[in-house]
């Protein structure tokens, strides 16, 4: 290779408005960001159309073609792989990023750096070669790796022994060493020790193309660093990298690239002479000032909350609805017949305020009850429930058969214990749904049974056929008419919508309930903040980091619903978390608490009930649980003892019945009798650590790595038309110093095998900071400042000293 040859960009941006791209595969990924117009992406049989400000991904060695609309003009942002294989140290990298199906916070933070880079860009007149052109490209490689970036250890399914990616690797490695060589399918399977049969498989489902093909893309790749960065002559180049002839090598690039190699090098040659002199043509030039002019003018760019401050008049509230309290997950029906999850779940409820409690898994043998018996044994069933109406609560039934799972993350679980389908006939359903309804009406009471609820979830490990839909309306149905003949009250409601996963179903699902004539008294969703998706039929689930999840989902799950004519009816999020992993530790620490006074907020009004996913650790608990604390998705760790995302609850149950006002950090209540209550949190964004991470190996000795910042927060609230005179505040403060179990635990230096002394010494001082203070409301208007610190969450309590 020629003395002084270099490295092409590895990042490199480029405006486009050729509204025709014939379809080709290269080694680099790219970003395409429509600025003006309607730009089609086909890769193969997956048609994409981009309207302006979308953004796709398309990820290397992806037949792809363009065509666009007459007005067409879009920003291409070619990465290197080889850039991103070297930083992430694997050669099974995907992107996936596509607005037009998921549009969350991470596409903003996308486009606002695009926009940047683009404004550099013109500012420079097309110059790369600066820290600030740099600096920005690796600041969009940054948002893509946090948000965007799906990995093989994303792939569902997967085992610790599965050797795919060592696989790829080989194969990446052996092709890359040997591409300028006469090598071949065969030699490669002998060094894999693989059939050529089952490598040629291998092939065309992992990287869409025959190993030929992939060998000559990898080949050309090269050939064309050489031709743009070196003088060596075209048949130099053909043998240099592995071509048979020069001949072969003039076909092979004709056809990936339309021209020969010599009339490619011309026109390359000729475009770098003109775009050193004159830029880029003079029209995108026009039109990419006009763009980024009419942006800045529209957009104001937001720094990072410091400081939060709102005025609110007293005199001015509405009732509140604190739908956070409606409902708690307990388990298996089986789980809440021990003594001790019974006794966590009846003093938490008492605390929080909750009402209903759902629980699942009623007709399984544990709990004595024989599908095919000629008479049935509710007497566990009775157990249950008379243990909540004895502590005043409500049974929510979810009468589907969940699977045990004890998850370390979404991909590998410690237990899993399936059910098998529950009914074998519709007859059978009928029969055993008519039982149990007449004993609980008999033994409870019809007025009691009224204020029940029952859900039917859709259960995606038996319903993946193509009348899916259709057995699951067939199913609900059944059960609804059951329980209509004992209780016109009761609220029926079902299906588990998981737009996160599946949004098409969900529309699918909406659109086919819309037209029934038994509609649902409540449609229940599920809410983990994981996304979900299929690239070359390997299905993918990773999580989101988009801060907003759950307002997202919800918005978007209330516009299918009003495009369905549903829009009347109840949404109950009937389970809801950040995680589903049993052994993720930022499960104990105070960001769980800051999160769910956040999110409580966030989406206030957007949904009639959200219930947390899980009460009580002691659901999850196995044989690697020998310590008080292991990353449980529970409200209350194993011993009994609030974990800081408990006292966030406990914390919104103290809110006065009135609401003043709410903020990003903040809620404001008031009793209207001169009494308000404010409840605040300094929730920190999850960083690049944490989702870089596997959620069973968060580290809790280094906690801090795993958040953007730990600032603190100030808030300064100013209550006018108050009565004026001296008032108390009571402050109630979670923070690491005060009401966290796990930073108690670190200092005692993680200790597991703690004596019933140690124990009860935590459980009676793991509780929040109370401190008080006096302040005077002046010219009618009383002013509230606080100051949090990272995660922290507090409860302000007002009251007139009389």
């Amino acid at each position: 290779m020629e003395e002084g040859y270099s490295r092409k960009e590895k990042l490199k941006i480029r405006i486009w408005d050729t509204k025709e791209e014939r379809e080709h595969f290269h080694q680099d990924i790219e970003l395409l960001y429509v600025l003006e117009g309607t730009l089609r992406v086909t890769m193969g049989e997956q048609k994409t159309e981009l309207g302006a400000e979308d953004i796709l991904v398309i990820n290397a060695n992806k037949k792809h073609g363009l065509r666009g609309t007459d007005d067409i003009l879009f920003a291409k942002l070619s990465i290197s792989y080889e850039l991103v294989s070297d930083i992430f140290q694997s050669v099974n990298i995907i992107f996936w990023c596509d607005s037009t199906k998921d549009d969350h916070a991470g596409y903003d933070e996308l486009r606002n750096a695009m926009k940047k880079l683009l404004n550099h860009y013109l500012n420079e007149n097309g110059a790369t070669t600066s820290f600030g052109h740099i600096s920005l490209c690796y600041r969009i490689m940054d948002i893509l790796s946090v948000n965007f970036l799906v990995r093989a250890a994303d792939r569902e399914g997967m085992s610790e022994k599965d050797r795919y990616e060592n696989r790829i690797l080989q194969i990446n490695n052996y092709i890359r060493a040997n591409y300028s060589q006469p090598i071949s399918l065969k030699e490669l399977s002998e060094k894999l020790f693989l059939s050529n049969g089952y490598l040629s498989r291998f092939f065309k489902k992992n990287y869409g193309m025959s190993f030929a093909e992939y060998l000559s893309n990898i080949r050309l790749y090269h050939a064309v660093d050489e031709l743009l960065y070196t003088n060596a002559k075209i048949t130099r180049i053909a043998y240099d990298n592995g071509f048979a002839s020069a001949a072969v090598f003039n076909r092979d690039f004709k056809e990936v690239y339309g021209e020969t190699p010599t009339a490619f090098r011309k026109k390359a040659k000729d475009k770098g002479e003109r775009e050193e002199n004159e830029f880029i043509d003079t029209k995108i030039q026009t039109r990419l000032e006009r763009y980024l002019i009419e942006k800045n003018d529209t957009e104001e760019e937001t720094g990072p909350v410091g400081v939060e401050e709102d005025e609110y008049s007293v005199r001015e509230s509405e009732e509140l609805t604190p739908f956070w309290s409606e409902l708690l997950n307990a388990g298996a029906a089986e789980d809440l017949t021990r003594a001790e999850i019974q006794e966590h779940i009846a003093r938490f409820s008492a605390r929080a305020g909750i009402r209903y409690v759902r629980f699942w898994n009623v007709f399984s043998k544990n709990m004595l009850i024989d599908i095919h018996a000629e008479e049935y044994n509710f007497s566990r069933l009775d157990i249950v429930i008379d243990f909540l109406l004895g502590h005043g609560l409500k049974p929510h039934i979810e009468l589907g058969r969940k699977p045990r799972l004890v998850l370390r993350n979404v991909q590998s679980f410690l237990v899993e214990e399936t059910t098998d389908e529950l009914f074998e006939t519709i007859e059978q359903s009928d029969r055993l749904m008519d039982a149990m309804f007449h004993h609980l009406v008999r033994r409870y009471g019809r007025s009691e049974f009224d204020s029940w609820r029952l859900e039917f979830w859709y259960d995606e490990r038996y319903l993946s056929s193509g009348t899916a839909i259709r057995d699951y309306f067939e199913g609900f149905e059944h059960m609804y008419r059951a329980a209509r003949r004992y209780s016109q009250k009761i609220e029926i409601g079902g299906y588990g919508i998981r737009v996160g996963y599946d949004r098409d179903l969900a529309s699918d699902f909406f659109t086919e309930w819309g037209k029934r004539a038994i509609k649902p008294d409540f449609l229940s969703a599920y809410n983990y903040s994981y996304t979900r998706g299929e690239i070359d039929s390997e299905r993918y689930s990773k999580r989101s980091a988009d801060p907003s999840y759950l307002l997202h989902s919800l918005q978007l799950i209330r516009r299918l619903m009003n495009e369905s004519g549903l829009e009347k009816i109840k949404l109950y999020v009937t389970e809801w978390n950040l995680t589903i992993s049993d052994r993720n530790f930022i499960n104990d620490t105070c960001f769980k608490g800051a999160y769910i006074v956040k999110n409580a907020i966030e989406s206030y009004g957007m949904a009639d009930t959200l219930g947390y996913f899980l009460c009580d650790d002691q659901v999850s608990e196995y044989s690697d649980t020998n310590a008080p604390l292991r990353g449980g998705t529970g409200l209350i760790a194993r011993d009994g003892i609030l974990k800081p995302a408990g006292f966030a609850y406990t914390f919104l149950n103290q809110l006065y019945p009135y609401l003043i006002g709410r903020g990003e950090h903040y809620i404001l209540t008031t009793d209207c009798r001169l009494s308000y209550a404010i409840l605040c949190h300094n929730q920190k964004e999850l960083s690049y650590s944490y989702y870089f991470t596997k959620e069973d190996e968060i580290e809790k000795e280094h906690l801090w790595k795993y958040f953007n910042d730990l600032d603190n927060l100030d808030l300064s609230l100013t209550l006018s038309d108050t009565l004026g005179g001296m008032y108390q505040a009571r402050v109630y403060r979670v923070n690491k110093s005060s009401g966290s179990l796990l930073d108690m635990w670190e200092d005692l230096d993680y200790e597991k095998d703690l004596s019933r002394e140690t124990t009860r010494y935590l459980s009676r001082t793991c509780e929040p900071k109370l401190s008080m203070l006096k302040m005077e409301a002046k010219d009618s208007k009383l002013e509230v400042k606080l100051r949090l610190e990272a995660n922290e969450i507090a409860l302000v309590l007002i009251s007139p000293v009389l």
